[in-house]
């Protein structure tokens, strides 16, 4: 599976690498991240929680970055195994000059096996998709954050992370509107609203004896 794309955040290339060196800030932006220590100078240690269509689990591994160029790029290899499969893969980050910031620009391999891979290529990758969105997202943030901080020279204040039954939601929203065609859409959400309707009802009655 190929996970692959750009980003470009409105911070220097500095604080940006600065960023995605530093565990606490990995930690609060990795989706489903639920500790990350640093083990050496350019290894990390941790577990994530993931669902992937109706499979969900704890992995537990780890994240080795090699050949770094200060604030221009780095190699990454991830090892992760779980109760339901196993989620490997390596590539390259890169950060480049953009007007207005730093591009990051991600290309990366990645193997999946075990139960988690039995929900199929389509929504393996949409998954993918979504979960990096969100990373990308929450890294804007702590980026926001810091530069803040550093405006002000007042000590970082992390802006509050989704909760894990948010971070879900935003997922699935962006699967369903990458997987689901568009004038199919309006149909998915009444059968979604109905279907919502429905249990509301059963939980009225059955409180109601």
């Amino acid at each position: 599976m190929k996970i692959q794309g750009e980003h470009t955040f409105d911070a220097p290339r500095e604080l940006v690498w600065r960023a995605m060196l530093d565990p606490s800030v990995l930690a609060r932006v990795l989706p489903g991240t639920e500790r990350l220590e640093q083990v050496s100078d350019n290894e990390f240690r941790g577990a994530m929680n993931v669902q992937v269509g109706p499979v969900k689990g704890q992995f537990q591994g780890t994240l080795v970055l090699t050949d770094l160029v200060v604030a221009e790029s780095y190699h990454m290899k991830l090892d992760g195994n779980g109760p339901n499969g196993f989620m490997n893969g390596e590539g390259e980050i890169r950060l480049a000059d953009a007007p207005g910031g730093t591009a990051l620009r991600y290309d990366l391999d990645a193997q999946v096996g075990g139960r988690v891979a039995g929900v199929g290529q389509r929504l393996l990758e949409s998954s993918a998709r979504a979960i990096t969105k969100q990373g990308l997202e929450g890294l804007a943030r702590e980026l926001q954050a810091m530069k803040e901080a550093v405006a002000s020279a007042a000590p970082v204040v992390p802006p509050a992370a989704p909760t894990q039954a948010e971070f879900a939601a935003r997922v699935a929203g962006d699967v369903a509107r990458d997987l689901v065609p568009v004038e199919r859409r309006p149909w998915v959400i009444g059968a979604g609203l109905a279907l919502l309707a429905l249990i509301a009802f059963l939980l009225v009655r059955a409180c109601g004896g």
